[in-house]
């Protein structure tokens, strides 16, 4: 590590759109009164106390898509001074309050607002989520999910992370049904609404606290609690489905929470931490306290959900606990620090994991996932830096990318292995006591971590967050020495001398026969090293943001050393990934990385082998569009190298296999669909599975049986899952039929499924996505896709709205499956007249992987077909 050469950009723009700094919220006292049954929206009233900071005769805070039927300003005395009717700037989500007179600096005032709300914002704000009755019949609850900007649609508020202030929540509900809010119950009282006895649950004060972790549920619940952490830890779910599958989470989740005590040095400080399972939740959302998640995430069931899931599930509820402490404790000042929250708990919850459960193997699961997410974003021309300056509130929703999580997840890593591990924690331990119940910018952490160290991490990792993309490390070798040269990576491989002028510090972790040197670095642009090249492997266990390229004989003799045992799993995963990009940017010939693929026919690691079939999955997507002879070929080539993993494992799962030994033989079972042996085991227990054997097929293959049963099948087939999906009352099971509709390649089976992912049912649970996605495996699917949006474009715009994985992540699937230059100018074409606002950066970088594809394939189309007429694939 180093200081870079070239000096950072300018700092995060001053002109993003914030608040006044004239004002300052200190505390909230809100109301709700959700109509859940009757109506689609609740009655609210919010009293926000206000210090004023600088002489002003206006108060300007965030309101959107608010009924505000009345609002008064009073004064400390209760003096009125101003009253409705109030502006609203809809484009700056804004609401603007004339005070009619000058309120000087160092006043207390009274904001009182009475208002209605929509519950309709599809798990954003305030909204509302089915339950089904015994009878058929659907019901409601209502959840809350703010994060980023949407508590501006809940209540009149001062948005934004650094105006933290204290909560006192009060919810309005039918007697029968459970409300839960950030903190304990304080009261509860009968009172009258609209000649209804009902109940007013008030909660206690909230610490101070930011808005978009405030929150609240409401509805016929279940719960259940364990005592094995200093305070009651909770499940809940909605009332149709078995709160005993929440058990796993509740042992998860106080486990966890003991050890990020341990790690942060900081008590746990709420009375209570409650997790509660959303039905049509996506993913999770680290509210204080309350935690809400997708209910698949939630409520494991043993019996009915996979290896992976199962893991999945776990990785999730740690990761948000983290935030307890990371996010919600100490918080980010703006969103361009959105990483201090996200990256951190990536970072903490894989350190966690090695003493929750090491047999899982956590950082390894990262290395196939979320390293190379974020090294195949951060790639694209469209990136951003990890501090990503954002100006508006529709700018915010695209930064919760694969850069700030796990770019930034990579960059903690590399500087805690840099400093150590036990400076590196007690660095984090003194940023946190510090900042406690406060906000930060990344100099604050780089400042702890340098007390901590005596090393000035700020000027080794500036360049890190400062700078987009990362760099690759040509290596050139001679008899007693190696060169290295290190240039800015693309995935196109059109690096400019504009786009080369960064330098990055890095730790180049040079293994040899002598072991691993952590003291080589390289801050210039080229060095040279006396070191004989017998046995050379830079970035060793693939630690470093950033690749290297080799010569083809070097990657050959690589081979063979792999062939040896001489190389980790994770310098397995890194060569592996390495050699794909280099391939795809046009450093090397597809012909070479294919040849290197070929040694790994014998591989017994699960995740190398993920890896491996990422790499297949890569060539394939990009040839998928040229004739039919390369993408049979490529089909024939995945066969014969997974073949032996394959029949050597098998599909016999036994009690003993532990997690790992079970996703390998799923992964190499659902990997094996073309294989005759294969099909009619598929079909075999399918059909047993449609004769009422539930446990015919072993939940860990019950997707891929599925997907190759509809596959290689029709209409009867397809009914069935859909059959399963509706009558289903297992969360994991419903998401394995939704997943799998999109397996078959008939147009009128693919027109069914888009159909089915507009309808009420499939957007009121949020599997539109899901859906979706389960299209993008095949030519047919992509093509109609595509299609579909260009035809249905205003439709499925309206049908799914804006917000944080809505309708822009759907852009993004759809898009990012195309790979011509065709479809580049098509999607370039078609979306020129459109308002891509709330999505602009995920099309700018879909149409750079688009391109991208398109280049490699025309550069080594013929190289492609020599290999695979050599190796007797053609």
């Amino acid at each position: 590590m180093g200081d870079a050469t070239t000096p950072p950009p300018e700092s995060i723009d001053s002109e993003k759109e914030i608040l006044p700094q004239n004002i300052k919220p200190i505390h909230y006292d809100l109301r709700f009164e959700p109509h859940l049954e009757e109506a689609t929206e609740y009655d609210g009233s919010a009293v926000i106390d206000l210090e004023v900071l600088e002489d002003t005769s206006s108060i300007t805070l965030n309101a959107l898509y608010l009924n505000v039927i009345t609002l008064e300003v009073v004064d400390k005395n209760g003096v009125r001074i101003a009253t409705s009717p109030v502006q609203f700037d809809t484009a700056k989500q804004r609401m603007i309050i004339e005070l009619g007179e000058t309120v000087k600096a160092g006043s207390k005032l009274y904001v009182k607002t009475v208002f209605k709300g929509s519950m309709l914002h599809q798990a954003r704000g305030f909204h509302r989520a089915p339950i089904q009755g015994p009878n058929g019949k659907t019901t409601w609850m209502g959840a809350t999910h703010m994060e980023p900007v949407d508590a501006r649609k809940t209540f009149p508020c001062f948005d934004e992370p650094a105006l933290k202030a204290t909560f006192t929540v009060t919810i309005v509900a039918d007697k029968h049904m459970t409300c839960l809010g950030n903190m304990d119950v304080a009261s509860e009282v009968e009172v009258l609404s609209n000649g209804k006895a009902k109940k007013a649950v008030t909660f206690n004060k909230t610490p101070p606290m930011s808005t978009y972790i405030v929150a609240f549920a409401v509805g016929d619940l279940q719960m259940i609690e364990t005592d094995n952490f200093h305070v009651p830890v909770r499940v809940y779910a909605a009332s149709d489905k078995n709160i005993q599958h929440g058990k796993y989470a509740l042992d998860i989740a106080s486990r966890a929470l003991s050890a990020f005590e341990k790690i942060f040095d900081i008590e746990f400080p709420l009375p209570k931490m409650d997790l509660i399972a959303v039905p049509g939740g996506q993913g999770a959302m680290e509210n204080w306290g309350l935690i809400t998640f997708g209910e698949s995430l939630l409520l494991v069931d043993e019996k009915e959900t996979s290896a992976e899931a199962y893991r999945r599930a776990g990785s999730v509820i740690v990761h948000e606990l983290a935030h307890q402490w990371f996010g919600n404790i100490v918080t980010m000042d703006f969103w361009e620090g959105l990483w201090l929250n996200e990256s951190f708990a990536d970072w903490a919850e894989l350190y966690a994991w090695e003493t929750l459960e090491p047999s899982w193997q956590m950082w390894q699961d990262y290395a196939i996932s979320g390293l190379q997410a974020g090294l195949a974003l951060d790639s694209n021309k469209a990136s951003h830096p990890i501090e990503v300056p954002v100006s508006k509130a529709s700018a915010i929703n695209q930064i919760f990318d694969d850069i700030s999580y796990n770019k930034g997840c990579a960059v903690i890593r590399m500087i805690a292995s840099y400093l150590g591990t036990e400076k590196f924690i007690k660095g984090v331990r003194a940023y946190l006591k510090k900042h406690a119940y406060g906000n930060t910018k990344t100099i604050d952490l780089w400042d702890a971590l340098s007390h901590a160290s005596g090393e000035d991490v700020g000027s080794l990792m500036e360049t890190w967050t400062k700078f987009i993309g990362y760099p690759f490390v040509k290596v050139t070798e001679d008899e007693d020495k190696i060169t290295v040269t290190q240039h800015r990576f693309l995935q196109d491989g059109s690096c400019s001398p504009e786009d080369d002028k960064t330098l990055y510090p890095l730790s180049l972790k040079l293994r040899s026969k002598g072991g691993i040197d952590d003291g080589l670095s390289l801050y210039e642009r080229t060095r040279t090293i006396d070191i004989s090249p017998d046995f050379i492997k830079l970035n060793a266990n693939h630690t470093g943001f950033f690749r290297v390229c080799y010569t083809p004989e070097r990657l050959e003799i690589l081979g063979k050393n792999v062939k040896e045992g001489l190389l980790s799993a994770d310098d397995r995963i890194g060569l592996l990934s390495d050699a794909l990009a280099m391939a795809s940017s046009g450093y090397s010939k597809t012909s070479t990385l294919l040849n290197f693929l070929k040694i790994f026919d014998e591989e017994e690691n699960y995740f190398v082998w993920k890896q491996a079939l990422k790499t297949l999955d890569a060539i394939q997507e990009a040839w998928r569009f040229e004739e039919k002879s390369v993408s049979e070929g490529l089909k024939s080539f995945k066969r014969d190298l997974i073949r032996k993993c394959a029949k050597s494992n098998g599909w016999d799962f036994k009690k003993g296999d532990d997690i790992v030994e079970t996703m390998l033989k799923a992964t190499m079972f659902a990997q094996s669909g073309s294989e005759l042996e294969v099909q009619k085991v598929a079909k075999s227990m399918f059909d047993a599975f449609l004769a009422g054997d539930d446990e015919a097929i072993n939940i860990n293959i019950r997707a891929a049986v599925f997907a190759i049963a509809l596959g290689h099948g029709g209409v009867a087939e397809y009914d069935a899952i859909l059959e399963a999906l509706k009558s289903s009352s297992s969360v994991f099971k419903r998401d394995t039929c939704i997943k799998a509709l999109g397996a078959s390649e008939d147009p009128a089976l693919i027109q069914r499924t888009l159909n089915l992912s507009l309808s009420d049912e499939m957007i009121a649970h949020n599997d539109t996505r899901n859906i979706i996605r389960s299209l993008t495996k095949h030519k047919p699917g992509i093509e109609a896709l595509w299609a579909w949006m260009k035809g249905d474009y205003g439709k499925i715009e309206k049908g799914l709205g804006h917000g944080l994985g809505t309708f822009a992540r759907l852009v993004q699937i759809v898009t990012a499956s195309l790979a011509t230059r065709e479809q580049y100018e098509d999607v370039k074409g078609f979306f020129e007249d459109k308002n891509t606002e709330s999505y602009d950066k995920y099309l700018a970088q879909c149409l750079n992987g688009i391109l991208a594809k398109a280049t490699w394939v025309e550069r080594d189309g013929e190289d492609m077909k020599g290999w695979l007429k050599k190796n007797n694939y053609a």
